[in-house]
């Protein structure tokens, strides 16, 4: 109740300190001179009335502009009005063709006197007042994080935030705050600090499991039997289960895993059981099995095979087919299911995997006139005689039909297969030849065997050394150099298959020999099975782990070797942890109160992101003395202020305090915590709030941009600007026709969506030209994301992005990435106006109006019209015309990209008169159109964008100004490099005042 009482009289301020903020305003809106208002009244009001009004006035006002209302004020709506009349009537858009035409004196007159008024809005100081707005989700739950080292995602309680008219979700104005949006911080800081102080104060308890794999390995498996609906369960003595004890430096205990359960419902076969029994062991606690088919996934042959020392997995076949995930998860997938997993924390998964030395698979025969040929008997061993180390290929030759459809080879312990079909090559005595595979023997290989089947048919086969320099060779030490990747996923186990969610991002398995490879999430961001309590089924209420082998693309790539699985929760690496022993330092104060007091500041301090004034401290000093003179405990009474601190303003929001409505410039802590809330996305170091003096840290900032930007936590920054900047929640949304577009796999869509950031991410990084943003000779890719754009040979880097030059001419940039131009289109077509309306306000900040009501559709007739042609019948449709001619002219050259946002097969015409008069030929023609006479519009547009992000709230009109003059002026000559551009706009007023 006491703490309740702080918060609502901490609000109540924060209320009227708004409300008092709100109350000041222009001293004089209408502070043009008697000279200009009077020359306004004769050239402006008398032109609109004459030539606009008609249109734009109370009745009408067509395209949701209204100009009967519009004076020589300042204020900032008439300004904005004024300009868009100023841009319309220079550009001889308006008046329309078809209504009276003012003189050319007329027009000069009212763009004089229109200009007059403009000068005098960009020169106008508009109180400033300081600012308040709250944090974003994702800026509250990292700064849960960075204080606390709390990983669990508590703020998904917490519902969206709203996005502004800019398209950003941190705008000042769609930050709102509710009486449930407070108990739901309330909620989730009182159970943060529960996790944090629990998890530090009592000694840690961890369970910890680990599953060995491989044939035979289990020399004394239960006799018991297992039995489970959903993966094929591996044989008894094919897997070893153990609890372990992971090393740590310091002491905890372990939560052992339930042996012994009671279960009255199970199942025989597909039949229901119902009868108590009493089960032991951990193999009724934990499952190992398989999932999908026996020659599942990429590269096909066996999809997994049980190994001496672990199962060999092939990559898997893909997520979804038809759009829809497959409902029993992709295939091969290793399974482990456990009926215990800790229900908080960090979940570590821990798969010792390595690189198989495998084979290539060829297409082709290759049989050397001098190689040596082998029978086969009895699908017995062949003994051979390599005298070279060297790269072979296999190919296998048979009397007749194969009689199973996988051809298996075993070469000194390795084991190879590849799965055969018609139609099947000949030789020229009618022999059915197949291809096998390229691998690489020494002296050591000594035996072969060839085995399909029953053996029948198969005749001989060909071993011919591959030349070191064909390009097979080259193919080959390709495919050998290649790393598979693994993945972890997390979820439940239900009668329709596994719901599981990708559990950390895929690892690379880097070697042939073995090695630990490891997965990190807070556990409770996945799902969990829910059982009522005294849950008696066998089958309910499992977590299902599982393990696979990624692929990028189709390319052939070496098979991953699973060990063993080890599961660790929850997952602490050191105790207490290091945000615990920055809170609760040491001190020397042995009093008690004093100690408190000593923690409480350094804990608000930091949350607050400044020092604390002498009333705050008091409060949550007595919050503190109050609690401990009740519960005598003094961390739980230290709970208590934590508490305040954590659902206080000071903390939900970012506060600029001004003295008076004159620009002022920020404090240092002021300018600490908004550069990191711009560049990281929560809250300040310890280096930048180091800095005491302003001149100084205004000084440092180069360089401390440099820092921000090369830190990790940069991503932060870029994954949320350029997902709003770019509007790529549209690509996540659109519904993909997938019999159209079938390479567009949910796993595809998943790495495609992270190409516009890393794009950009480069491109500041290395401080790159504007220019590049419309058309570079390079992109940012991953194999999955090259192979999609056709470019798999020229990428080696799995799911790593890297830059490589694309050698084509409708690659580079964004306005070409497939995120994108999939994003603006219906799923099934492309769609030019969506693509055309997303230019216009997105890069070149011309934002075209909403779509008026009740626009009439176009008839049946027109469906076999080019959207081009159809778009020009709807062009002229009466209430069409205005807004489409800001529309169509930027749509139509993506017309050659199609709705999966790749080229189309055919040539469209893609040829567009645009609003400056030219007519572009292409979409190659259009984008160096840009560049040589659009550039500095788009680098407006990027900087407008970039600042309305960095400050939280929609730019003033003489702060557009400033951005269209000042950012000309002093990064045009440098062709606009985008880590200058964000250097410019924090070393502007615009974000240095409040």
């Amino acid at each position: 109740n006491m703490i309740h009482m702080h918060l609502t009289a901490a609000y109540i301020c924060l209320i009227i300190s708004g409300i008092i903020t709100e109350c000041y305003s222009e001293p004089n809106s209408n502070n043009s001179s008697d000279k200009v208002k009077s020359a306004f009244e004769v050239n402006v009001t008398q032109f609109l009335k004459s030539h606009c009004i008609k249109c734009h006035g109370e009745k009408k006002m067509k395209s949701g502009v209204r100009l009967d209302q519009v004076n020589s004020s300042t204020n900032e709506k008439n300004l904005f009005i004024l300009q868009h009349a100023y841009d319309q009537i220079s550009d001889n858009a308006m008046p329309p063709e078809d209504e009276p035409q003012p003189s050319d004196n007329e027009i000069i007159k009212a763009l004089n006197q229109i200009d007059a008024v403009l000068t005098l809005g960009k020169m106008k100081q508009k109180p400033k007042n300081g600012s308040t707005r709250r944090l974003t989700v994702q800026q509250y739950q990292n700064l849960l994080e960075d204080l606390l080292g709390i990983s669990d995602q508590l703020s998904n309680i917490l519902p969206n935030d709203g996005v502004s008219v800019d398209g950003f979700s941190n705008n000042e104005d769609s930050l709102l705050l509710t009486p449930q949006l407070l108990e739901n911080y309330f909620d989730i800081a009182n159970r943060a600090l529960d996790i944090f102080l629990s998890n530090n104060i009592k000694l840690p308890q961890i369970q910890s499991f680990r599953v060995d794999l491989g044939q035979g390995i289990n020399k004394n498996p239960t006799t018991d039997k297992i039995e489970l609906n959903g993966p094929s369960l591996f044989n008894k003595k094919d897997y070893f289960i153990s609890e372990i004890k992971p090393i740590k430096n310091f002491k905890y205990t372990t939560i052992d895993l339930k042996k012994t359960y009671d279960f009255q419902e199970g199942y025989n076969g597909n039949a229901t059981v119902r009868k108590w029994k009493k089960f032991n062991g951990l193999h009724h606690s934990i499952f190992v099995g398989m999932i999908g088919r026996f020659t599942g996934g990429y590269n096909y042959g066996r999809s997994s095979i049980l190994l001496d020392e672990g199962i060999a997995l092939r990559p898997r076949s893909p997520e979804s087919r038809g759009g829809k995930k497959e409902p029993k998860g992709p295939s091969p997938t290793l399974s482990i299911l456990t009926r215990e997993l800790p229900k908080e924390g960090i979940l570590k998964i821990t798969a010792e995997a390595a690189r198989y030395e495998d084979a290539l698979q060829p297409k082709n025969i290759f049989i050397d006139p001098k190689s040596d040929s082998f029978p086969i008997k009895n699908n017995d061993e062949t003994s051979i005689d390599i005298k070279n180390k060297g790269i072979y290929q296999i190919d296998v030759i048979f009397d007749g039909p194969p009689n199973d459809d996988v051809l298996i080879g075993d070469i000194s312990g390795r084991t190879f297969s590849k799965r055969i079909k018609p139609p099947y090559q000949k030789s020229k005595d009618d022999r059915i030849i197949i291809p096998f595979m390229i691998v690489e023997l020494n002296r050591d290989d000594k035996k072969i065997k060839i085995t399909n089947g029953n053996g029948n048919n198969l005749r001989s086969f060909n071993l011919s050394l591959i030349p070191p320099d064909s390009e097979t060779s080259k193919e080959f030490e390709k495919f050998n150099n290649r790393n598979p990747y693994i993945s972890a996923h997390l979820g439940v186990r239900t009668d329709v298959g596994a719901r599981l969610s990708q559990f950390d991002s895929p690892k690379k398995v880097d070697t042939n020999e073995f090695k630990k490879y490891s997965f990190y999430a807070p556990i409770s961001s996945f799902s969990l099975p829910y059982t009522e309590n005294n849950n008696v089924n066998y089958l309910a209420g499992l977590h299902e782990i599982a393990i696979r082998s990624e692929p990028t693309d189709t390319r052939q790539i070496p098979r991953v070797v699973i060990k063993a699985i080890e599961i660790e929760g929850p997952y602490i690496n050191e105790w207490p942890s290091k945000e615990y022993s920055t809170i609760f330092i040491e001190s020397q104060n042995q009093d008690e109160s004093n100690y408190a007091k000593h923690i409480i500041k350094k804990f608000a301090e930091r949350a607050y992101r400044r020092p604390l004034t002498i009333n705050e401290e008091s409060l949550l000093f007595d919050v503190w003395k109050s609690e401990y003179k009740t519960s005598k405990n003094f961390k739980s009474s230290l709970k208590s202020s934590f508490l305040v601190v954590l659902t206080s303003p000071q903390f939900l929001f970012i506060t600029e305090q001004s003295k008076t409505p004159q620009p002022e410039l920020l404090s240092t802590y002021e300018l600490a915590a908004k550069l990191s809330f711009f560049l990281w996305n929560s809250g300040p170091d310890e280096k930048l709030k180091s800095y005491k003096d302003m001149n100084n840290f205004i000084a440092s900032l180069s360089n401390e941009v440099d820092r921000m930007i090369n830190n990790k936590q940069f991503d932060r920054f870029i994954n949320e600007f350029v997902y709003q900047w770019l509007d790529l929640e549209k690509f996540d949304l659109v519904n993909i026709n997938h019999s159209k577009y079938p390479k567009l796999t949910l796993e595809t869509k998943r790495e495609l969506r992270k190409e516009p950031s890393n794009f950009i991410k480069y491109l500041i990084r290395s401080n790159l030209k504007l220019s590049n943003i419309i058309n570079s000779d390079f992109i940012i890719v991953n194999d999955v994301v090259s192979g999609y754009y056709g470019l798999g040979n020229l990428t080696e880097s799995g799911y790593d992005f890297k830059p490589i030059k694309h050698n084509t001419a409708h690659l580079g940039g964004i306005l070409t990435q497939s995120a994108i131009l999939s994003g603006l289109s219906d799923g099934n077509h492309s769609n030019p106006i969506k693509r055309g309306a997303w230019f216009a306000k997105k890069i070149i900040a011309d934002p075209p109006k909403p779509p008026p009501p009740n626009v009439p559709e176009l008839s049946e007739s027109t469906k076999s019209l080019t959207i081009k042609e159809q778009l020009e019948l709807h062009r002229n449709q009466k209430g069409c015309s205005e807004c489409h001619k800001k529309i169509d002219p930027w749509g139509i050259p993506f017309e050659e990209y199609n709705a999966g946002g790749l080229l189309k097969n055919k040539k469209i015409d893609s040829s567009s008169s645009l609003k400056d008069g030219n007519t572009v030929q292409d979409f190659s023609d259009f984008k160096k159109h840009l560049l040589d006479n659009y550039l500095d519009d788009i680098a407006f547009s990027y900087l407008k964008n970039l600042t309305t992000y960095a400050i939280g709230r929609t730019l003033e009109f003489n702060e557009i100004a400033y951005l269209k003059s000042e950012g000309i002026k002093k990064l045009a000559p440098q062709g606009y490099p985008l880590k200058d551009c964000i250097k410019f706009i924090i070393k502007s007023p615009i974000f240095l005042e409040k």
